[in-house]
């Protein structure tokens, strides 16, 4: 699984799409035309489903209970123009904000619309919107958000205006659009992010350098432990990774990186590194550099056919000497060429073949099943 998979916001998103809550124990206030719910802990849970924003407020205004745990709003064609005190006073844990398309439905935030809630939403995700429009300064004073995620919206460059958010440990913007129109990125605004995922999202080397060079000088440089930029226009490992001294997982599979250069991987201890299907075909010696005895670098679906001695040989003596360790090198689907380059492995460290795994020959042998004696010659 991908490492931009872990952060999926905690909702009853896929539950309330089917007007269902889970585990309901007992009848709410009427919301109508939103619907409602509660679970065995008293949780209430409430959905507004194609409800213009003035009946939504309406229905918060008059019911009394003060916190919802999950609020889900689907917004119908048209109706991306979000008031002042949306909510009436009520507060939500976690807010899904849904429009209709990304390109067509424009979202419009009054400053002071969820402001009620500020105090209180610890996740918020935002879908298939338009941003061209959006003040971020809504979430302004937004003490408590630990979560913040964009999935599917355009025009991302408002982006640049968030406010600060002191407690944000995770970001996350999934299959947007309008990168390119970025000239700075809000590093600023989080004071201890953990983890930064762009998942699909067609940023290409410049749109990286903008955002991870505003990273680099903040003071999330020290607490950014996952960094996941997947299926993107990448076609070399950023350099500014190298100044975030405590990343643990680091993904960029699904880019279009051939060749990994000496110290692009200079990490300290790093725990998953994801680099499979990016067209690799060349290592360079000394790549991977720090502490990788419980490293898992995946390398499958790549064009590597040599497996070198410098590249390999290092990591592998840290990953097998140590015992029940979890570090491991996946090969699987590269077309190896396991001609006397492979002695330094299957003859003379065999021990190391246990830090491997899918490594496979161009005629389809695997390392385990090669003969030791076939390379006395090299």
């Amino acid at each position: 699984m991908e490492v931009y998979k872990a952060l999926r916001i905690a909702t009853v998103f896929t539950f309330l799409i089917a007007g269902i809550v889970p585990n309901i124990q007992a009848e709410c206030e009427d919301y109508s035309p939103c619907a409602c719910g509660q679970d065995a802990n008293g949780n209430l849970y409430v959905n507004c489903i194609n409800v213009l924003p003035v009946d939504i407020q309406s229905a918060f205004s008059r019911t009394t209970a003060l916190d919802i745990y999950s609020l889900v709003l689907i917004l119908p064609e048209g109706g991306g123009n979000i008031p002042a005190d949306l909510l009436s006073g009520k507060r939500a844990l976690i807010i899904d904000l849904l429009g209709t398309d990304r390109d067509l439905f424009q979202l419009i935030m009054d400053p002071a619309a969820l402001r009620s809630s500020s105090s209180y939403t610890k996740q918020l995700v935002i879908s298939k919107c338009d941003l061209s429009l959006l003040d971020f300064d809504f979430l302004r004073g937004f003490s408590r958000l630990e979560e913040l995620r964009l999935d599917s919206a355009s025009n991302i460059k408002p982006i640049e205006n968030l406010p600060p958010l002191t407690s944000l440990v995770g970001l996350a913007i999934d299959n947007s659009q309008g990168f390119e129109a970025l000239t700075n990125f809000p590093a600023r605004a989080f004071s201890s992010l953990n983890h930064l995922y762009f998942y699909n999202d067609e940023l290409n080397d410049q749109a990286i350098d903008i955002i991870l060079n505003a990273f680099v000088t903040s003071t999330s440089a020290n607490t950014l432990a996952t960094l996941t930029l997947s299926k993107n226009q990448i076609t070399r490992v950023p350099s500014q990774v190298l100044s975030l001294p405590n990343i643990l997982n680091f993904a960029l599979n699904n880019n279009n990186i051939s060749l990994i250069n000496t110290g692009a991987f200079s990490l300290t201890a790093p725990n998953k590194i994801y680099l499979n299907n990016v067209s690799l075909d060349t290592i360079e010696p000394g790549a991977f550099q720090g502490d990788y005895s419980f490293a898992e670098i995946d390398l499958s679906n790549n064009n590597l056919a040599s497996f070198d001695y410098s590249v390999f040989q290092p990591i592998l003596v840290q990953m097998a000497g140590i015992a029940n360790s979890t570090g491991t090198v996946y090969l699987t689907k590269n077309p190896f060429s396991c001609d006397c380059g492979l002695a330094w492995l299957i003859r003379d460290n065999p021990n190391l073949l246990k830090a491997t795994s899918g490594g496979t020959c161009a005629n389809s042998t695997t390392f385990e099943d090669l003969n030791p004696g076939g390379y006395l010659n090299c």
